[in-house]
């Protein structure tokens, strides 16, 4: 078998792979390849020399192009190409590292929902980071009525919770305990102040989802909480990796700022990501208490 080939490859594998398909049964078969100064290889990559040393030469039209020099010439055109395609594919890995990482935290996230004979436990447990959260977000280390959102935090409990909390009871909560959290929970670094707002939003949302659970069917209720989380951590990771994709298409501006895309897109991945937790365990907040097990 004889292979001819019309033009060389970018790369050096399928050209030898064209140059394999003529072997069989033994028999070695026979290749030629020819080569044209208008090929997209040559015209992309080949240098001008060449050029202009082939038209001293006095080739004609139509007439074979073969020389030693310039089968290097290509040979080493072919190399930079392949070099620049490891490259991109180096490039599109470590950008889906990023998504790997994140991948990898929301899957193990809703395993854990999935797996969990008691997701109750871990709903009370999420309940807890957002407050702590919001609290964090709305107050200070030292309590002071100038320093603290208090109507902003009341207002944020009132509307994700049915507790009708008044401002004066928070003012109340920071000031009637010094007690500071335990090292190592969740609640380690706040202020005393504010470890006692935590800890009297905690209970009052705890009594009220009792007061909630009285009224449910046990069976049914466990059902409507699993949904419940696992339908939030659906959908927000559904926009979330269509944010992700916008933002891996319009990050490669950057590198007009003299700015590492990559480096841009890790930083902004992060923060991204970070918001998305919180929406996703805000959302679970939300909607815990907006659910009924009659209605499944």
């Amino acid at each position: 078998l004889h292979v001819i080939g019309t033009e060389r490859h970018e790369s050096r594998r399928i050209d030898r792979q064209l140059r394999g398909r003529c072997a069989r049964q033994g028999d070695s078969g026979s290749s030629h390849f020819f080569i044209g100064l208008e090929d997209d290889l040559m015209r992309l990559f080949g240098s001008d020399r060449i050029v202009k040393y082939m038209e001293k030469m006095g080739l004609e039209e139509g007439q074979e192009l073969e020389h030693p020099l310039l089968n290097r010439s290509i040979g080493q055109a072919q190399k930079r190409v392949e070099q620049h395609n490891f490259q991109i594919r180096k490039r599109t890995l470590e950008y889906d590292d990023v998504m790997n990482k994140q991948r990898e935290v929301i899957y193990g996230f809703r395993n854990e929902i999935i797996q969990s004979d008691n997701v109750r436990d871990r709903l009370l447990d999420i309940m807890e980071e957002v407050i702590l959260t919001k609290v964090e977000e709305f107050t200070t280390a030292e309590f002071s009525e100038d320093g603290w959102k208090i109507r902003q935090l009341a207002d944020w409990v009132n509307l994700n919770f049915p507790l009708g909390m008044p401002e004066s009871e928070i003012a109340k909560a920071a000031t009637s305990s010094q007690e500071a959290p335990v090292a190592g929970s969740i609640f380690d670094g706040l202020s005393p102040a504010q470890f006692a707002v935590c800890n009297f939003i905690s209970d009052s949302i705890r009594k009220a989802y009792e007061v909630k659970v009285s009224f449910e069917e046990a069976d049914k209720l466990a059902v409507v909480e699993r949904f419940t989380i696992l339908s939030a951590i659906d959908r927000l990771w559904q926009e979330h990796l269509y944010e992700m994709d916008s933002l891996r298409y319009s990050i490669g501006l950057r590198a007009h700022g003299q700015r590492d895309p990559l480096l841009e897109y890790k930083a902004e991945a992060f923060k991204i990501f970070d918001e998305l937790m919180v929406n996703i365990k805000s959302e679970i907040c939300h909607n815990i208490f907006r659910s009924a097990s009659s209605l499944m």
